[in-house]
């Protein structure tokens, strides 16, 4: 009976807290990775190597790497505002800006790194006065031209040489995710292809949030009169892909890692759809041993690569803190003042 009874507190204590397990259990597997990295990886434990490895960094390369996160912003902004006027929604590249900032220290506190995103639906859909249904349409369309672009260069790279990592062919993964993107956009842009409303219709589990993917479906089937809108999204996430990888090519010169351009090609799209996983908080430690594995692979040092990853998961936590600066700050900043009758004690209540 104790055996049983203890089962039983078990099941009812897990189903209870099971949301709160598994975020511990993501926090866990983040400090575990990135501890991994520190003290097995970068050389840390040999404090002569790892003193040597940054004594040795070029600063103005790595402050050049850094400064490409505001371009990335820009564009991302820019992606932003183009998709949210396809809707009517006018937002000032400003607001649009601090909201991505604050949208960055969600990444790195919410279990995967899309969290960010989340933040973003809710505060234009308040800022905005739009549904959360539309609000998350636009982010839905966004997020998917990233990652279609992020496939398309992944498979640019096989056609550059990277096909394989040690003995293991990446060729049919990366041909089948790139394959099954372009079905999830060609769906996404034309939902009536599988008739999804009448689905809706007849699931009764969909019956409580009907009227919220009723009007998502209908804003996924405005997109389709914005060609010229959504080929300048698409543009915008070929930059900002460009821009990631010359982030991250920047950072490896400035460690002299010696891999060269086009093996970034290869590597940022890959670690950039692993981080998406829902392992680890914000894909950190999945992400930083995930690039840590490729570069290695493809020839570079294990201690450099693991100083390097370390490096750029350190400008993510300062991006971090930034946001939540803005996010602390905003409200104030954006507080209206008082009509001048209200402030005279004139108002009508």
């Amino acid at each position: 009976m104790n055996i049983k009874n203890t089962k039983k507190a078990l099941v009812s204590f897990y189903q209870k807290h099971k949301k709160k397990i598994f975020i511990a259990a993501r926090i866990i597997i983040s400090i575990g990775l990135i501890l991994y990295l520190i003290f097995f990886k970068s050389g840390l434990r040999d404090f002569k190597t790892f003193a040597g490895i940054l004594r040795n960094v070029d600063i103005y390369l790595l402050i050049a790497s850094a400064s490409i996160y505001l371009f990335g912003i820009w564009i991302s902004v820019l992606r932003w505002q183009i998709l949210l006027k396809t809707q009517g929604i006018h937002i000032s590249q400003g607001y649009l800006s601090s909201s991505i900032m604050i949208g960055l220290f969600f990444n790195n506190l919410l279990p995967t790194s899309i969290g960010g995103d989340i933040f973003r639906t809710i505060d234009i859909s308040k800022k905005a006065g739009i549904s959360m249904g539309k609000s998350a349409s636009i982010i839905i369309i966004e997020r998917f031209s990233g990652v279609i672009v992020a496939a398309a260069f992944a498979v640019i790279a096989l056609f550059l040489g990277f096909t394989t990592i040690g003995k293991t062919s990446y060729v049919i993964p990366v041909a089948i995710f790139f394959i099954i993107c372009l079905i999830l956009m060609f769906i996404i842009l034309n939902p009536s292809v599988l008739k999804l409303d009448r689905l809706v219709k007849r699931t009764r589990f969909l019956s409580k949030i009907r009227e919220k993917l009723k009007e998502i479906y209908h804003t996924f089937l405005s997109f389709k009169k914005f060609k010229l809108h959504l080929t300048g999204a698409i543009i915008c996430s070929i930059l900002l892909q460009l821009g990631v990888i010359y982030h991250y090519y920047l950072a490896a010169r400035a460690m002299d890692t010696g891999l060269s351009f086009a093996s970034f090609i290869f590597i940022v799209p890959i670690i950039t759809i692993i981080a998406m996983l829902p392992v680890s908080i914000g894909g950190a430690g999945v992400r930083e041993n995930s690039l840590v594995f490729l570069m290695v692979a493809l020839g570079a040092v294990p201690g450099r690569s693991a100083v390097l990853s370390l490096v750029l998961f350190a400008m993510l936590l300062i991006l971090g803190i930034i946001g939540v600066i803005i996010y602390i700050i905003r409200p104030f900043i954006l507080k209206k003042p008082l009509p001048e009758n209200m402030e005279k004690g004139q108002g009508n209540f």
